[in-house]
């Protein structure tokens, strides 16, 4: 299975990353051999591997993280089939103000899965895809799911009742991942890049609004993002302890997030504001908080390495 798929709940959909390519990223085998030869500090170092800081970690040290991630994410899908029924019941009697509320509730719970959902494809694309990239934009009947509700109840006079085909297909999509879930194969190395995946793709999908280019629920998103982190991280504890001062530096950052989204929902009386209800102060605090995690969750692929770093190729001596 492709896992860096989770186009987060990645988190953002698919459509759009077909719009924009994005650079490949390096694996965390790649970031942490580069380190490592940084480490060395010469060009003519031997071929042999360099010693590592962390003893490789066995692939069957992840079997656990990987067994609660599927029984949270599991939970989270069971319990996605309430918003799901009271969206259909606002569509269908034209209460538009109902119907945004429910889809609020449902977009969320979908990110709270955070490492799942790029893993399936297109039954993600069909969940979560954005019109970016499909040759007829939002007219594209390709365009479905969370985002083509989204559209017609803050973007569109149409009434609510005409997205309840919409809404139906997206509860059977939704259903089917369900159903999916288990069968899925997650290799310890994309459970363990993801953990910081989350909150890099909230940064530029999310934050930046495009994902919720009607809605405007980027605040919202995001924290929904932050809790699949901690979950991830809540599984992967047992593995990061000991691990130089990886969870330290995590539980830190992560804790400074927690206090700016609590600050900001106090500010806004209880709700998670749109990205332009935020003041330029409230804006600059989120997005430092949010970038000061993702550096921190860095740490997590190389800290969670299962394989030893390559040996340093042996340079040619000048003559």
């Amino acid at each position: 299975m492709a896992f860096l798929l989770f186009t987060a709940v990645g988190i953002g959909g698919g459509g759009e990353a077909a719009a924009h390519p994005r650079p490949p990223r390096p694996t965390a085998l790649q970031a942490y051999s580069e380190r490592a030869a940084e480490r060395s500090g010469a060009a003519g170092v031997s071929g042999a591997p360099p010693a590592p800081e962390l003893v490789p970690l066995p692939a069957r040290a992840f079997d656990a993280p990987i067994a609660a991630y599927r029984g949270y994410a599991a939970r989270q899908l069971a319990a996605m089939a309430v918003p799901l029924a009271q969206l259909r019941r606002a569509l269908a009697a034209d209460q538009r103000g109902a119907a945004r509320a429910a889809w609020e509730v449902a977009y969320a719970d979908y990110l709270h899965l955070g490492a799942v959902y790029g893993e399936f494809g297109a039954l993600n694309s069909a969940i979560d895809g954005t019109p970016g990239g499909l040759p007829g934009g939002a007219d594209d009947p390709h365009f479905t799911g969370l985002h083509r509700i989204e559209l017609g109840l803050w973007h569109s006079a149409v009434p609510p009742h005409r997205l309840l085909g919409a809404a139906a297909q997206l509860t059977a999509n939704v259903h089917l991942l369900r159903r999916r879930l288990p069968y899925e194969q997650i290799t310890p190395l994309e459970y363990a890049t993801r953990a910081h995946e989350i909150l890099e793709d909230a940064i530029r999908d999310l934050l930046s609004g495009v994902d919720v280019p009607w809605s405007d629920a980027g605040v919202l998103a995001t924290a929904a993002g932050v809790s699949a982190t901690h979950e991830l991280i809540t599984t992967l504890r047992p593995l990061l302890d000991g691990r130089e001062d990886a969870i330290e530096v995590l539980d830190s950052a992560l804790t400074r997030l927690d206090g700016v989204l609590a600050t900001l929902r106090r500010a806004h009386h209880g709700r998670w504001p749109t990205l332009a209800q935020l003041s330029q102060r409230e804006g600059e605090l989120l997005n430092g908080a949010v970038g000061a995690a993702v550096e921190a969750l860095d740490q997590v692929p190389g800290a969670l390495e299962t394989k030893l770093p390559p040996a340093i190729p042996t340079l040619p001596k000048p003559r």
